[in-house]
């Protein structure tokens, strides 16, 4: 209800203004088209790619991507690929310049998942996607019941399915990045704050300083 209360007025506002506006029609029904996908997306990883109850493909190949999280099903061929296709939905879209505009723009959503998915699994992500980075490494590596959008953060903050109080150590992050190398002096633990032994934030985070129960892994990532 919540998602169809948001779309359904931008919808009908498409619909107004169709005659006097089409360009304006054309861009309102792409980005329905794409806010559609991030919800679906949303639904399909939250109430079928983790329902413990259900034994399929997906579901497998799924947990084995929580065990593996650099391994991935689609490859730069599927991606491109889509692409391809993508350039073909827009040509049809252009000609038939009606509602087709919603589908093409639910493809090219699909499009942006592949693309950002592989992304927030690379180090280089944290500089444009830190917040999707920080959600997918929370819902990867400790709250697997949480964080379930992957295109964008949204879904997760309306439906309130983001941990209270998350903290996750530098070994979860290079665990999460396993594999690849840090291509930027930007990371997450920058914002981290240390913790003493009595669990209160310190100024100190260095594995010297003799402050921290387990040196500079004892870090937690602020919200």
């Amino acid at each position: 209800m919540r998602f169809v209360l948001i779309v359904l007025p931008v919808i009908g506002f498409a619909v107004l203004i169709r005659t006097a506006s089409p360009v304006a029609f054309h861009w309102l029904l792409f980005a329905i088209g794409w806010c559609t996908w991030t919800f679906v997306e949303y639904i399909l990883h939250r109430f079928w790619m983790h329902d413990k109850n259900r034994s399929s493909t997906m579901t497998e190949i799924h947990t084995h991507h929580h065990k593996h999280p650099n391994e991935h099903v689609v490859t730069n061929f599927h991606r491109t690929a889509m692409v391809a296709v993508l350039t073909l939905l827009a040509l049809v879209a252009m000609y038939l310049d009606n509602y087709f505009t919603l589908f093409f723009g639910f493809c090219v959503g699909f499009e942006m998942y592949l693309l950002i998915h592989r992304f927030i699994h690379l180090r280089v992500g944290q500089k444009i996607f830190k917040r999707l980075v920080r959600y997918h490494i929370y819902h990867h590596c400790k709250y697997t019941d949480t964080c379930f959008g992957v295109s964008v953060p949204w879904w997760d903050d309306i439906f309130k399915t983001v941990p209270a109080t998350p903290s996750i150590t530098r070994r979860i992050v290079d665990f999460y990045f396993k594999n690849h190398e840090d291509s930027t002096k930007h990371s997450l633990l920058e914002h981290a704050t240390p913790v003493d032994n009595t669990g209160r934030a310190t100024n100190s985070c260095n594995k010297d300083c003799g402050q921290c129960t387990v040196n500079i892994k004892t870090c937690v990532v602020a919200n």
